[in-house]
């Protein structure tokens, strides 16, 4: 999925900004809608009430936002029970850069805390200069399906720590940190898309690789035996045609075997037929186009038509429980 859409990097907070007051707090989370990937939980001092005080920064890439936060004093933090995205806090050692040009991210050692979308996510207190990296997350999910090929249904069940000693944790890490540099840097080539959308991807797969999960094994090349051909050849078909008339008969044919031997082959390999995958596959498609279109122009019919969802109460219904949001909802959302 191209989360860049051909656009540079969004900066909507250019430099620093200092927050000193809950009032101050309350005008930064307002400043952004409800749709912005500028996600903020809830965040207050411990102690006098009028102690809030922190500096930050935040600037997105395709799926990607990263926060870079110092707290002044002491606060807890709560994310409540639903957050649009996967999430991991690194400390950083080095002071905050509203004070230096420096743009040098040096990170403490780890475990590095792992927030799931869904579930408590909360500190009862903190204090000092943390990267907090957002990582949207149906792009987390899409990643995983299209490596495991088959639909990922539910959120990753990650493990809520990361242990620094890991080899793959500390690479992505150092990934991470290298991303957040360039990211905030005036003029760096991450802004271009060219660069920045294939970096995007390698942080986003990365963390599939660097937390632990149902899926690792997998992901490691343990669990899963190679595909036959008729149904990687199915798949292509249906990645590629997404939007066409296709049949299980016409799979069945393009792939040289029977519908037969193509059901079988799908659910053992998949765990579903083709026509589900088919079904995942479209409804991906049409959320994409939803996401990208113009509300002005484009109806939810017209995108429900289109990716082959005749019925629109259906498509509604299924559009709703994979993106915990109706399909206009989404549509408006483009706008």
């Amino acid at each position: 999925m191209d989360w860049m859409g051909g656009a540079t990097v969004t900066v909507d907070n250019p430099g620093w900004v200092d927050v000193r007051s809950l009032d101050d707090f309350a005008e930064v989370r307002n400043s952004g809608s409800e749709s912005s990937p500028h996600w903020w939980p809830d965040i207050g001092p411990i102690g006098d009430t009028g102690s809030l005080s922190f500096t930050h920064r935040m600037r997105s890439l395709g799926p990607i936002t990263v926060l870079d936060i110092d707290f002044h004093d002491e606060v807890w933090v709560n994310g409540g029970e639903d957050r649009p995205h996967y999430h991991v806090t690194v400390p950083v050692g080095t002071p905050s850069a509203a004070t230096d040009d420096s743009l040098s991210l040096v990170t403490k050692p780890g475990p590095f805390a792992v927030y799931r979308p869904e579930g408590n996510a909360s500190a009862s207190r903190y204090v000092g200069r943390l990267l907090v990296v957002m990582i949207d997350r149906h792009a987390a999910e899409d990643a995983l399906a299209g490596v495991l090929g088959r639909p990922i249904t539910s959120q990753i069940d990650c493990q809520p720590i990361m242990a620094g000693t890991a080899q793959a944790v500390r690479s992505w890490i150092t990934m991470v940190t290298l991303f957040a540099e360039e990211l905030f840097a005036p003029g760096s080539t991450l802004h271009q898309p060219m660069v920045g959308t294939p970096f995007a991807d390698s942080v986003v797969h990365g963390l599939l690789l660097a937390t632990d999960h149902p899926y690792r094994a997998a992901l490691d090349g343990e669990a899963r035996e190679p595909e036959p051909r008729a149904i990687r050849a199915a798949i292509d078909v249906i990645e590629a045609e997404a939007d066409q008339p296709l049949t299980v008969s016409a799979l069945a044919e393009r792939s040289y075997v029977s519908v037969r031997s193509l059901q079988q082959g799908f659910r053992h390999h998949l765990g579903i037929t083709p026509m589900e995958y088919l079904r995942e596959v479209r409804l991906r498609r049409a959320h994409q186009t939803l996401l990208e279109s113009d509300p002005s122009r484009v109806t939810v019919a017209s995108v429900a038509c289109r990716w082959g969802f005749s019925n629109l109460g259906r498509f509604a219904a299924a559009h709703t429980a994979r993106y915990q949001e109706s399909p206009s909802e989404t549509l408006r959302r483009s706008a």
